[in-house]
């Protein structure tokens, strides 16, 4: 709630928000409240001992009336356009999702929920996932039921349907078993869209790369600066005095995205989809690197 009572920015499904916690921490969640409800950003926090201390200041620190500072919203998983869409999600993974489903279900569209979730107690909006407008389109898959993902496979990954989205969000295990499960049935890369809590573990290829640095080459003012191997290009940047937009500084958020003229990028982030990726004409500078000895960015 804007501490004025003014309207807050607009924003569609998927979106999230950074937020710095009441211990200093930036963290960034999926807004999950009604889109066409600007008086107040709603979101969903899980606490979490093994987090970084995001969840759990959120949790202890937090009282009514706090105040907080925020990032105005930006959505890096927005719906793509489809005929019917099938959305995924596990655990708090629901959070972008059922924004999703509201939005569907609002527009009258074909569209079905699989959620899976340890338990009935720890299911996020589990009445409305059970009640209400979604209570058709929506399948709870509980594992203390023995409904977990690698025991129960949805029958509509069987066979691959080629005016269909595959929309996603949950932690890493169980978006690459349902990357598995799509390739086998025969889905498209592009058919998938997805959001993942933490970047994927660094491939051995990666991990030799780190040790290389590289030079980066403003394109507006022809400086050259080099990146070793323990730093970010951010960082340099900064170091340097040239004004990025940085937030999570994890290849999470978005905030850092780049335009890359020359070079092949080395990513790193969970931002980009892998089409985007291939590509190769931007990238999160907080984290990626270079595989090329120069990248020349937009800045």
């Amino acid at each position: 709630m804007d501490p004025k009572g003014a309207e807050l920015p607009a924003y569609t499904a998927g979106a999230h928000i950074d937020i710095r916690t009441p211990a200093g921490q930036l963290r960034q969640y999926s807004l999950c409240g009604p889109a066409d409800d600007r008086s107040v950003y709603r979101i969903c926090v899980r606490r979490d001992e093994a987090s970084r201390g995001g969840s759990r200041s959120l949790h202890n620190d937090l009282r009514v009336r706090t105040k907080l500072d925020i990032g105005g919203p930006r959505n890096l998983f927005s719906m793509p356009e489809a005929k019917r869409y099938i959305l995924f999600s596990a655990g708090i993974g629901i959070t972008p999702v059922i924004a999703m489903a509201r939005t569907l279900s609002a527009a009258e569209a074909d569209f079905e929920l699989h959620h899976f979730e340890r338990s009935r107690s720890r299911v996020a909006f589990l009445n409305e996932l059970t009640a209400g407008p979604l209570k058709t389109a929506a399948t709870l898959y509980l594992g203390e039921e023995g409904e977990s993902f690698r025991e129960t496979v949805p029958p509509c990954l069987i066979s691959s349907d080629p005016d269909a989205a595959v929309i996603a969000c949950g932690p890493n295990g169980f978006l690459d078993l349902l990357v598995l499960r799509l390739a086998d049935a025969g889905w498209s890369p592009h058919q998938f869209h997805s959001e993942r809590f933490r970047p994927e573990a660094l491939k051995s290829a990666d991990v030799a790369n780190e040790k290389d640095a590289f030079q980066i080459r403003l394109a507006s003012s022809g400086q050259s600066f080099t990146v070793g191997s323990e730093e970010t290009i951010a960082n340099v940047l900064l170091a340097n005095g040239i004004t990025i937009d940085l937030s999570c500084e994890h290849g999470m958020c978005g905030a850092c995205l780049t335009r890359v003229l020359e070079g092949e990028p080395d990513h790193r982030d969970i931002v980009l989809s892998a089409a985007e990726k291939a590509t190769g004409d931007q990238m999160t500078i907080c984290c990626s690197r270079s595989r090329s000895p120069v990248l020349v960015l937009d800045i």
